[in-house]
């Protein structure tokens, strides 16, 4: 009877050690599945975050900002501790500004901060502008940051070579910004032009340049003295090409006005007088090739039409009569050698 109760007792312990070992193995099965799931919904959602990412990156790259904002936000909300996220978010909420200076265009500003001037229609996007080649002057752009391109630009090195002689600034003064200032008289004062107002706005990255109510200090880019150019020398140069034209000289009067260096106070006169003395100086050996035709002189014409050409190489007409005047002279070289 004790031996029967002993393996009954021994069974019943032996049956509830098999239920628990059988119960734990099943939770730790459980466990195990569950984990699983959550490392596939884990991989699954930074495979989103990445393609996300990746859209993004694109629309930045386009100039598209408030699509790259948009996509941002999301990812953010999902993941609020990604380390690229949060850099594109922290690269698209400071941007740089520009102004366009008569003169500039669009294609220049790209290639000064993206060192690539077709990206100019990343600029055009991003400022809703849809004629490239009429630009309204002084008018402030958004310069986008774009992944990939070099940065450390403003507008200093940009505006110190239009403006300032190509210069850099000798020192930056912190200015405390005093009730009455604004940048327009910062701008008197420091420039004496109160144009480059817009560049202390873009320089200081101003949203807003009309009014100073909520900044504390500016920092204010102290350039050297400009040396002041008379073009005393380029104006007697450029007398010089006058006289040759007036002479008939227009190849002489070409090469006087080509000589006017850029930056000289002389250059935009001397462009529109070589211009003028390529039209004028065509039309005129045109013309002399055209009386050595006529008094049986083809070689005389065909140099006289290759200094036409010369000066404006645009002239189809030109070109077909030396054409024709150049198998013409060949033709009569020939003809001893027929006899």
């Amino acid at each position: 009877m004790k031996n029967f109760r002993k393996v009954t007792i021994l069974g019943i312990l032996l049956g509830l050690g098999g239920s628990l070992f059988g119960c734990k193995a099943g939770e730790m099965e459980r466990i195990q599945h569950q984990e699983a799931i959550e490392r596939q919904a884990e991989a699954r959602e930074a495979a989103e975050i990445e393609a996300l990412l990746s859209d993004c990156r694109g629309y930045l790259e386009q100039g598209e900002s408030e699509k790259a904002r948009s996509i941002l936000k999301e990812v953010l909300h999902r993941s609020p501790e990604d380390p690229q996220a949060l850099f594109y978010w922290k690269k698209l909420n400071a941007p740089l500004y520009s102004t366009i200076y008569p003169g500039d265009t669009l294609s220049g500003i790209a290639t000064y901060y993206y060192g690539d001037g077709e990206k100019w229609s990343v600029l055009a996007r991003a400022n809703g502008i849809r004629s490239p080649e009429k630009l309204e002057p002084y008018r402030r752009i958004r310069i986008p940051w774009i992944p990939g391109c070099k940065e450390g630009k403003d507008e200093v090195g940009r505006i110190g070579r239009r403006m300032f002689g190509n210069t850099r600034p000798v020192k930056i003064i912190l200015h405390p910004v005093d009730e009455g200032d604004s940048l327009e008289t910062l701008a008197r004062k420091y420039y004496r032009n109160r144009r480059l107002r817009f560049f202390l706005a873009d320089y200081n990255r101003i949203e807003d340049p009309r009014s100073l109510a909520k900044i504390s200090s500016l920092k204010i880019p102290v350039f050297p003295p400009r040396k002041v150019d008379t073009g005393r020398k380029d104006r007697a140069v450029l007398r010089q090409g006058y006289l040759a034209m007036k002479k008939g000289d227009y190849e002489e009067a070409c090469r006087y006005f080509a000589s006017i260096p850029k930056g000289s106070v002389c250059r935009k006169e001397a462009r529109h007088a070589m211009a003028r003395c390529r039209l004028e100086g065509a039309a005129h050996y045109e013309k002399l090739g055209d009386e050595a035709l006529r008094q049986a002189e083809p070689k005389d014409a065909c140099r006289y039409w290759k200094t036409a050409l010369h000066l404006d190489p645009g002239r189809k007409e030109v070109e077909k009569k030396l054409q024709e005047a150049t198998d013409l002279v060949k033709a009569l070289d020939l003809l001893p050698s027929l006899r």
